[in-house]
């Protein structure tokens, strides 16, 4: 056996190389008019994906974030006379069923049970993610209409953000400020102000 970095083995490659054999006698020509086809490359943009941007919206270049804004206000115009009440403008109408994974995924993993443990002194359930996870796989994969499917997750984050508000908040230790109370100017001083 030869080994292909040593120095004895260029000799041996060289007998080694099989010959080849032309099973065609006449040369192959190619038509004159060959169709050329052109790619077209996209600038280097981010991939236009719908659900990344809805799981991501900070991270949605300007031009989907307005195309997506106006053809939602369009179908949501068309759709306004069938549809019995409005949308909640503060609940999200979409669900990215590829962050709801990630989310579900990690918390299970091991990174995901290290930050229980730092964050919370314990492991958590990772129940709600998974849940979120196949509401969202059998919501998509229905076959109910849009706006059936958006009043689904609208009622989803509702009744998430129902049971968010109802557990404890800081507002049972702390009192909100009321009118009149804002801090006006808390970094107004610059740093060479203070240490002096």
């Amino acid at each position: 056996m030869v080994w292909p970095f040593s120095s004895s083995g260029t000799d041996a490659s060289a007998k080694q190389q099989p010959q080849t054999i032309s099973t065609t006698s006449a040369p192959i020509q190619k038509p004159d008019h060959v169709p050329t086809q052109t790619i077209e490359h996209q600038p280097a943009s981010a991939p236009n994906d719908p659900d990344f941007y809805a799981a991501h919206p900070h991270l949605a270049p300007p031009s989907l974030s307005t195309n997506s804004t106006s053809s939602s206000s369009t179908s949501q115009n068309s759709s306004a006379p069938d549809a019995p009440e409005e949308f909640d403008p503060t609940l999200p109408r979409s669900m990215s069923c590829r962050a709801a994974f990630d989310s579900a995924f990690y918390c299970s993993s091991l990174g995901g049970h290290f930050n229980d443990i730092y964050r919370y002194g314990q492991l958590r359930s990772c129940s709600d993610h998974w849940n979120d996870f196949w509401f969202c796989m059998r919501t998509k994969n229905s076959y109910s209409g849009q706006d059936v499917k958006e009043r689904m997750i609208q009622d989803r984050y509702r009744e998430k953000e129902e049971r968010v508000k109802s557990g404890p908040n800081s507002e049972d230790v702390w009192r909100k400020r009321g009118p009149g109370e804002e801090v006006k100017g808390a970094f107004s001083k610059s740093a060479e102000e203070l240490g002096a």
